[in-house]
């Protein structure tokens, strides 16, 4: 999926959300409808539309890029992104890479375990699944290195299911705009806090643009050290700004 027919996709997900919005009630309603039109529509311009794990849904090529951004920051992963899959194009050619070769390939954005859990999680994908990637989340957690987070994510990314990823960019913009708070010292792990991000996703078609928005807003404006708000398209009803 290219650049234009993502921003046709992001403006069908934005007519879906105001249909949706418009079945809520009162200060629930007006919040979503605002935070949700604004985002997306900063989203079509500015979004980081270019990754090529962005324009794919191809569920290896999913399940790579989510590994590979795994604590890593985003700008670094292409090259390696893209060395890999050209040395090794699917999950059967994964499923038989040298470790040492991989770990080579990988050694730019470091976790260099990463390579080990790659190649064991091909090789179970190709002789237990057929070769092709669970589309189930049960069965995707209990491949190696593959948590909540990337489990949820190849399902939103690549299956198109009504699941949302939710990670540390995730939790800050939700947190900061409708005033949220968690009592645990991990977040991640604040299952009510998940529950109450995940309802604002409620009646859409798909999550995939909408998550993507929040990814990218979170990482190019609302970031965690000298958040931009004069760039921010929701700043003006964000709790964070306002106080």
């Amino acid at each position: 999926m290219g650049i234009y027919k993502s921003k046709l996709f992001t403006l069908l997900i934005w007519v879906r959300i105001e249909h949706n919005t418009k079945n809520r009630s009162g200060e629930k309603m007006r919040e979503d409808s605002f935070f949700w039109e604004s985002l997306l529509a900063w989203y079509s311009e500015n979004g980081r539309h270019h990754f090529p794990w962005r324009n794919t849904k191809e569920p290896f090529r999913i399940l790579l890029a989510e590994f590979l951004l795994q604590q890593t920051h985003v700008r670094k992963v292409q090259e390696v992104y893209e060395q890999l899959l050209l040395k090794y194009p699917d999950i059967s050619e994964l499923a038989r890479a040298n470790i040492e070769t991989v770990e080579e390939i990988i050694a730019p954005i470091g976790l260099r375990y990463r390579a080990e859990r790659l190649i064991k999680t091909a090789e179970i994908i190709r002789n237990q699944h057929n070769g092709n990637v669970p589309n189930d989340y049960k069965e995707l957690t209990k491949l190696p290195g593959i948590g909540d987070y990337i489990a949820n994510a190849i399902l939103c990314y690549a299956f198109d299911q009504p699941v949302v990823p939710i990670d540390t960019n995730v939790i800050r913009l939700f947190t900061r705009y409708f005033g949220y708070t968690s009592k645990n010292p991990r977040p991640r792990m604040d299952k009510e806090l998940a529950s109450k991000i995940r309802s604002h996703f409620e009646g859409m078609d798909s999550t995939r643009a909408a998550n993507l928005a929040v990814l990218d807003l979170a990482g190019v404006v609302c970031t965690d050290k000298k958040p931009k708000h004069l760039q921010c398209p929701i700043s003006q009803e964000c709790s964070f700004f306002s106080k």
